[in-house]
C-alpha cells in the first residue's frame, strides 16, 4: 500500500483538484492523509473543512494541527501515522495523471528501490499554458557520489515527484524543519544513507503556478540560502574546480534576486559581481534561467 501526504494552508480553493487527481489514480491499494496546517479558529480552517466534507471515500484521512507547523513539520505528522509501505507526496494545487502511483511503485517494487524520483512539468495554473519542463540530472549506472554531485549542482527535486519506502524516509528522520529548501535537505539525508536510488524519465505530475506568483523572497531565503550554501560546501571535496564554481555562482545569483525583491539594491549589486565574477558563463545561463522575474 501507498501513503500519499498532502499539507495543506490556505489553498481551499485548489485542494479539491489534488484530491480528485489522487482518487483517480488507476492504482487504488493507497492511503491519502491530508493535513490541514490552517489556524484552528480560522476561516480557511472553516473553508477547507466545508472542502473535506465533500469526500466520504473511506482511504482519505483528514488530520487537522492544533497549531501551525508549516509544510515540513505537517508532512512529518503524516508520516509518522502512515501505514503504507511506501510513501509519496503532493502539493495541494497541484494533480497526479491517473497512473503516476502505478508506475513509481511498480518500478520500486520491482528493483527493491529505496527512493525513486521522476520528472516534472509546471503550467500555469489559470489557462493550463505549459511554463517549464524539469528533466532531472541523472543517468543509468549512477554512483551515489555521482548523485551528490548532481544534487549540489542542479538540486534532485521536487517533492511532488519523490516516492519513498516508508521505513527508509523514517530512519532519516524525515523533512528537517528549517526557514527553506527542505525538499533539497531531504533528499541530501537519503543520499547520506546510501539508498537503493531510482529514477523514471517520465512525467506523470502536474506543477502549477498561478498567475502573478513570485519567487520567495524575504529574510527565511536568505537564511535558507545560507544554511543551504554551508551544508553544500560539506561535499565540495567530491567536485571539481569548475562544477564548484557553478554551485557557487548559482548561490550568489540566487542572494542577488532576493536581495534585490527586497529593495537592498548594494547588497544586490554585491552579490551579482560576485555571481559574475565566480563563473560568468553560468552567470549568464543563471540570467536567461531568471529572465522576466526581477521585473515580476
Amino acid at each position: 500500500m501507498i501513503t500519499v501526504i498532502t499539507p495543506t494552508y490556505k489553498r481551499h480553493q485548489y485542494l479539491k483538484n489534488a484530491i480528485e487527481s489522487v482518487l483517480a489514480q488507476t492504482y487504488t491499494d493507497f492511503e491519502y492523509i491530508i493535513v490541514d496546517d490552517n489556524p484552528s479558529d480560522s476561516e480557511e480552517r472553516k473553508l477547507t473543512e466545508e472542502v473535506m466534507r465533500g469526500f466520504t471515500d473511506a482511504r482519505i484521512h483528514y488530520v487537522q494541527n492544533k497549531k501551525n507547523l508549516g509544510g515540513a513539520g505537517s508532512r512529518n505528522v503524516a508520516i509518522e501515522i502512515a501505514k503504507g509501505d511506501y510513501i509519496a507526496f503532493l502539493d495541494d494545487d497541484d494533480v497526479y495523471l491517473p497512473n503516476r502511483l502505478k508506475v513509481q511503485v511498480e518500478a520500486m517494487e520491482k528493483n527493491g528501490w529505496d527512493v525513486s524520483v521522476m520528472d516534472g512539468a509546471t503550467f500555469l495554473y489559470e489557462t493550463g499554458a505549459p511554463v517549464s519542463e524539469r528533466h532531472q540530472h541523472l543517468w543509468e549506472g549512477m554512483t551515489n557520489d555521482d548523485l551528490i554531485r548532481s544534487h549540489l549542482m542542479y538540486h534532485i527535486s521536487g517533492t511532488n515527484s519523490f516516492m519513498f519506502r516508508t521505513d527508509f524516509i523514517r530512519k532519516i528522520g524525515g523533512f528537517d524543519i528549517v526557514p527553506s529548501c527542505q525538499e533539497y535537505i531531504l533528499m541530501q539525508k537519503a543520499l547520506d544513507a546510501t539508498p537503493k536510488f531510482g529514477y523514471l524519465p517520465v512525467t506523470l505530475i502536474k506543477n502549477f503556478q498561478h498567475e502573478g506568483e513570485q519567487v520567495s523572497t524575504g529574510p527565511k531565503k536568505l537564511a535558507g540560502q545560507k544554511m543551504l550554501i554551508k551544508n553544500k560546501k560539506k561535499y565540495f571535496y567530491l567536485l571539481t574546480g569548475k562544477e564548484k564554481r557553478q554551485v557557487l555562482c548559482r548561490h550568489h545569483g540566487v542572494l542577488f534576486f532576493v536581495y534585490y525583491k527586497m529593495h537592498k539594491y548594494l547588497h544586490a549589486a554585491w552579490e551579482a559581481f560576485l555571481c559574475f565574477f565566480t563563473s560568468p558563463v553560468n552567470a549568464v545561463k543563471w540570467v536567461k534561467e531568471y529572465k522576466g522575474k526581477i521585473t515580476a
